[in-house]
C-alpha cells in the first residue's frame, strides 16, 4: 500500500488530496480545502507548505506514511514562487503543470479514453481555461483564458446582494465573501441555504434562486466563449466538453455550456480536485512531465521579532552617531565627547598652605596654568570687617585670642572698602589655541582686602606706576596705619 500527496495551487484557494493505493489497484482518497486570506502575510510557498502539513498529520491520524509529494501550478511565475522555498519545513516535491496533471488523471481514470479529442473547460475561482486533449496522444493543444466566469465574481456578486438588503450588515467584508463561498458551494446540491455570520440565533437565508438570478449573466456569457471555442476549424473536431474546477458543481452552468456547445458533457468526480489527483499520480509514478524542487527551509520572523530590533537599533545607533560627529565637526567641536570640564570654585575662602613671603616693596604676581578642560572660577564675597583683635591701634597683628581661628582653617577674606560693594569676581574659562584668554579683573590697588595670617594671599598683576610714598610723622604724633595691599601682619614708620 502507498501513499502520496497532492495540491493543486492556483491564484485562488489551495486544494489538497491525500492519495492512498492498495495492492488490488483500489485507491482511496481525502481532500481538503484551504481557503487562502491575500492578508495572512504568507507567501504562495509558504501556503502550500502549510498544506503540506495539515495532510500529513492527516497521514499520520490514519497511520499512513507520505511517500511522494506532487504539486500543480497553471503557470511558470507560479512555479518559480513555489520553487523559492518559503517558510516551514524543507521538502522535496514534484513539480506538475496542472493541463498535464489533469490530462494524466482523466487518461488514468478512464473518463475521456472513448473519445478522439475532448475540450478541457477549467472553472476556476479566478477564471476559466479552454484547450484540447488528444487522449491517444496526450497531447494538449488550444490552449486559451477568459474570465468571463470565475468564483470570486460569484461571490462578490452574493455579497452585494445580501448588503443591499441589510442582512449582513456591520460585518466584515472578508467574512462575508467567505461567507458566500461557502453558501455557494451548499447550494451546488441544495435548493436553500442559511449563513451563520456572528449571531447563531440570527441566520442569513440564501436560495439557489437568488444565486442563479445573479449568476445568469456571468455565466451566459462563459457558455458563449466556449461554443465559440467549440466552433473553431480543427484538424480532428472534439466530440466531449470536460468540466473540471469547483464551479463545475454549479447547476446553472454546468446546463447552459452543454446545451450551447452541443458536445456530450464530461464531469469527472470531485471536479474540484482533479488536477491534485493528477499531481500525486504522476509524483508517484516518478513520471518525466514531474520536475523535482525543493520548497521551504526558510525561518518565519516576523518584523517585531528579536534579531530585526537587534538590527534596527544598530542601524539607529549608528545613524544618531554619525549626525552627532558631523554635527560636531561643522561647529568646531570634536566630534567625541569629551570629559566634562571641572570647575573649582572658591567663594570667600582661602585655604592656608604656608606663611607669607617678607613684603619687598613689590607687587607679585602669582602665575596660574590652566588645562584646555579645567574652569576655574575665584569669586570673593563680602567678609566681617576685621579679623582678629585689633587692639584699637588701627595696626592688624593678627595675633590675639578670642577671634583667631586654627592654621588649618578656611578663613573669609575682609571685604574691600570703596566706591563699589559688588562681590569681586575672576573667572578662567576653557579656550582653544590660538583664542586669547579672556582678561582678569581685580580690585583697585588701593582696595586690596587685607588677608588673614598663615593663608595664601591673593596679590593684584603689576601696575606701570607706584603709589606716592607717605610723608613721615612728626614726632609725638601716633604712627599712621599701614598701607591695605600690604599682607604682613605688623606695620613699620616710613622714613
Amino acid at each position: 500500500m502507498t501513499t502520496s500527496l497532492g495540491l493543486s495551487a492556483g491564484s485562488g484557494m489551495i486544494h489538497c488530496v491525500l492519495l492512498t493505493t492498495d495492492e488490488a489497484g483500489r485507491t482511496h482518497t481525502v481532500n481538503r480545502v484551504i481557503d487562502v486570506d491575500p492578508t495572512d502575510g504568507l507567501t504562495r510557498a509558504g501556503r502550500i507548505n502549510s498544506g503540506i502539513d495539515l495532510m500529513l498529520g492527516t497521514a499520520r491520524d490514519n497511520n499512513a506514511s507520505v511517500g511522494t509529494i506532487g504539486v500543480a501550478y497553471r503557470t511558470d511565475e507560479q512555479a518559480r514562487e513555489i520553487a523559492s522555498r518559503g517558510t516551514g519545513a524543507k521538502r522535496q516535491i514534484h513539480l506538475v503543470a496542472e493541463t498535464e496533471a489533469i490530462a494524466h488523471h482523466l487518461i488514468s481514470a478512464g473518463e475521456i479514453n472513448r473519445f478522439t479529442s475532448v475540450v478541457v473547460v477549467d472553472l476556476g475561482d479566478t477564471g476559466m481555461s479552454l484547450y484540447t486533449i488528444d487522449p491517444a496522444t496526450r497531447r494538449i493543444s488550444d490552449h486559451r483564458r477568459s474570465t468571463a466566469v470565475s468564483g470570486d465574481g460569484l461571490d462578490a456578486l452574493l455579497a452585494a446582494e445580501l448588503s443591499s438588503t441589510g442582512k449582513v450588515r456591520g460585518r466584515r467584508k472578508s467574512s462575508v465573501l467567505s461567507a458566500c463561498r461557502t453558501a455557494k458551494e451548499e447550494l451546488s446540491v441544495r435548493d436553500a441555504t442559511s449563513m451563520m455570520m456572528g449571531n447563531p440565533a440570527v441566520p442569513v437565508p440564501v436560495t439557489r434562486t437568488v444565486l442563479e438570478r445573479l449568476a445568469r449573466p456571468m455565466v451566459s456569457a462563459a457558455a458563449d466563449e466556449v461554443a465559440a471555442y467549440v466552433g473553431v476549424e480543427r484538424a480532428t473536431r472534439p466530440e466531449a466538453v470536460v468540466l473540471v474546477g469547483g464551479l463545475a458543481n454549479v447547476p446553472l452552468l454546468r446546463d447552459l455550456i452543454t446545451e450551447r456547445s452541443g458536445l456530450e458533457p464530461v464531469l469527472p468526480h470531485a471536479p474540484e480536485s482533479v488536477a491534485a489527483l493528477g499531481a500525486a499520480n504522476l509524483a508517484a509514478a516518478g513520471a518525466k512531465a514531474s520536475t523535482l524542487a525543493f520548497i521551504g527551509g526558510r525561518r518565519s520572523r516576523d518584523w517585531l521579532s528579536a534579531a530585526p530590533l537587534a538590527v534596527f537599533g544598530a542601524l539607529l545607533a549608528g545613524a544618531l552617531m554619525t549626525v552627532y560627529a558631523v554635527g560636531s565637526s561643522l561647529a568646531g567641536n570634536p566630534s567625541t565627547p569629551s570629559t566634562p570640564s571641572s570647575s573649582v570654585t572658591v567663594e570667600a575662602e582661602a585655604t592656608t598652605t604656608s606663611p607669607p613671603p617678607p613684603d619687598t616693596g613689590e607687587s607679585r604676581v602669582i602665575p596660574t596654568v590652566t588645562s584646555p578642560q579645567q574652569q576655574i572660577s575665584v569669586t570673593a564675597a563680602p567678609p566681617p570687617a576685621t579679623v582678629g583683635n585689633s587692639g584699637g591701634t588701627g595696626t592688624s597683628t593678627g595675633t590675639g585670642g578670642g577671634n583667631q581661628d586654627p592654621g588649618w582653617a578656611t578663613t573669609e577674606l575682609p571685604a574691600p572698602s570703596g566706591p563699589t560693594e559688588q562681590p569681586l569676581t575672576s573667572t578662567l574659562s576653557t579656550s582653544l589655541w590660538p583664542f586669547p584668554i579672556p582678561s582678569i579683573t581685580w580690585p583697585p590697588l588701593g582696595q586690596l582686602p587685607p588677608t588673614a595670617p598663615e593663608s595664601t594671599a591673593i596679590v593684584p598683576p603689576p601696575v606701570t606706576s607706584l603709589p606716592p610714598t607717605p610723608a613721615p610723622p612728626a614726632e609725638g604724633a601716633p604712627a599712621s596705619p599701614a598701607p591695605p595691599q600690604q599682607s604682613v601682619p605688623t606695620t613699620q614708620p616710613a622714613g
